[in-house]
């Protein structure tokens, strides 16, 4: 699914990542564990294609067997990364502020499932009633700036879910939660991935995450596996 081998992320000339190689067979859970600013989030972004410009990669990437250029951003290889959906850490910056949250998780259901209107809600009020937010539908007719950082972290989970995703990137998924919806939602990534048999990379700091939802464990240190 994932095959990644001497990843390097430069700013000038500052190496932040360095020789990184990490694997995800199809239907694997792993966790990229370690502390802040050991390289788990960029590592992830060069996987997505959503470094930022000041930030140079270079590496092999293979995706469900597929060479992906490492240098180029998301923007201009979604095609390349059509199996990959994100949970991302800046949860905020991944939802339209100007759209309510029902229209931007319904049309992605639709746009990635193939469902009807009527079938994409459904199952989006499904899976946010799963990821223990409260009145569902009347969340539907809000926008993001109206929901609070836990709730928007756990409407991004369910907005990459909805895209049914081969390989789920969750980058630190619950870590705005309080203890109740940090369960709900570990239940909810772990009961999509055993019912779809999608593959994960949990980014995390939290061992106990990482234990729950993965049976295998890669850690970074000062940028390199450890």
């Amino acid at each position: 699914m994932l095959e990644l081998e001497g990843l390097d992320v430069r700013v000038g000339t500052r190496t932040l990542v360095s020789g990184v190689d990490l694997a995800v067979a199809a239907g694997e859970r792993v966790a990229l564990v370690g502390p802040s600013g050991s390289g788990k989030s960029l590592t992830a972004a060069a996987v997505l294609g959503t470094l930022g410009p000041a930030y140079a990669a270079s590496g092999r990437l293979l995706l469900e067997g597929r060479p992906v250029d490492l240098r180029r951003r998301l923007g201009r290889t979604r095609r390349e990364r059509a199996g990959l959906a994100a949970v991302h850490q800046a949860s905020a910056t991944a939802l339209n502020p100007l759209v309510r949250v029902g229209a931007q998780l319904v049309e992605a259901a639709r746009a990635r499932r193939g469902l009807t209107r009527a079938a994409a809600r459904d199952l989006v009020l499904d899976l946010l009633g799963q990821a223990d937010l409260a009145d569902p539908a009347a969340l539907l007719g809000r926008h993001p700036a109206e929901l609070s950082g836990g709730q928007v972290q756990r409407v991004c989970t369910v907005l990459a879910l909805v895209c049914a995703p081969r390989l789920l990137v969750a980058d630190e998924p619950t870590t705005a939660l309080d203890a109740v919806a940090r369960a709900r939602v570990v239940d909810l990534l772990e009961r999509h991935c055993a019912d779809s048999g999608a593959a994960l990379l949990l980014v995390t700091h939290d061992r106990e995450v990482a234990a729950r939802l993965c049976s295998r464990t890669v850690a970074l240190a000062e940028g390199r596996v450890a």
